[in-house]
């Protein structure tokens, strides 16, 4: 019997997400908050998971195709999971963690490119499963280019409750507004890159901001002005947001960690009442082995 687990970072959202040439895509924005499962192989044959978990249930499936693991029954289990419906990648960091656990078992490596395709063969997918910051087109793969490593950067994460569809959401024929959105999406781009290449977080965090903006005209994001007027006052880069959940992120200096109580104390001044936020790092996607255990 062999036991393999795995942690993949979930998001705050994203730094940018529309449509680049036509073709909707995006860029997560990863922080160090994860989703972990482990696998523990044994003798025989099928897949054991809980029955929440159908979507990791049918990436494994396609993973099987490609792969073979012959003779082993595959148990699943969710060792900790990330909040759904709200923009944490949760689905996602799932799938990439069960694969980063079942593609060790089979003793096989799994490209970011291919975990991603076997994550888009179930449902549209966040852009995690490189070591850094990627471009992902999130429905059909299309597109899927690596950045590089995010700029040292801190995000406060603001949730005033409640859920998103993101089934729901991404099922709805929102072409006419993201056509008219083309250009605004094309100049936010280009800021997120160049904050990515140069190392430059203002640029990337004018770039998110533009996003956010635009993302509000497909998703009301009644929220918005509060967060910019508060990433202003605590000399923030820009704000990013989920933009099919319901997260909003202030992205600060990468030392903002030990000014907490500071920015916990002037959100309670400034926002409205009913939040919750808590400080995280943003950093590398990519799922991460974390523990192998072997037992006769």
């Amino acid at each position: 019997m062999t036991t393999v687990a795995a942690a993949c970072p979930g998001t705050c959202g994203e730094l940018f997400q529309g449509t680049l040439e036509g073709i909707p895509c995006l860029v997560s924005c990863p922080i160090d908050r994860y989703a972990r499962i482990r696998i523990t192989a044994r003798p025989g044959e099928g897949l054991s998971l809980p029955g929440e978990m159908s979507k990791t249930r049918r990436a494994l499936e396609a993973f099987l195709g490609r792969r073979f693991l012959g003779g082993k029954n595959l148990a699943v289990e969710r060792m900790e999971a990330l909040p759904e419906g709200k923009g944490y990648a949760s689905s996602t960091a799932d799938i990439l963690s069960a694969l980063a656990c079942a593609a060790f078992l089979a003793g096989t490596s799994l490209p970011p490119e291919e975990a991603s395709a076997i994550a888009l063969s179930v449902e549209p997918t966040d852009s995690i499963a490189w070591p850094g910051l990627a471009l992902l087109d999130h429905r059909e793969g299309r597109i899927m280019r690596f950045l590089g490593p995010p700029p040292p950067l801190s995000v406060f994460v603001l949730d005033w409750g409640g859920t998103v569809d993101t089934e729901e959401f991404n099922s709805r024929n929102s072409r006419p507004v993201l056509e008219s959105l083309a250009p605004l999406h094309r100049e936010a781009f280009s800021l997120v890159l160049r904050g990515v290449e140069q190392g430059d977080p203002e640029a990337l965090g004018r770039g998110a901001s533009l996003s956010a903006r635009a993302s509000a005209r497909l998703l009301e994001k009644p929220r918005l002005d509060e967060c910019f007027a508060l990433c202003s006052l605590l000399g923030g880069y820009g704000v990013c947001v989920a933009h099919s959940g319901t997260l909003y992120g202030i992205l600060l200096p990468s030392g903002a960690a030990g000014r907490e109580d500071e920015i916990l104390g002037t959100a309670a001044r400034r926002l409205s009442p009913g939040w919750e936020g808590r400080m995280h790092s943003v950093v590398s996607g990519g799922p991460g082995r974390e523990e192998r255990k072997e037992r006769p």
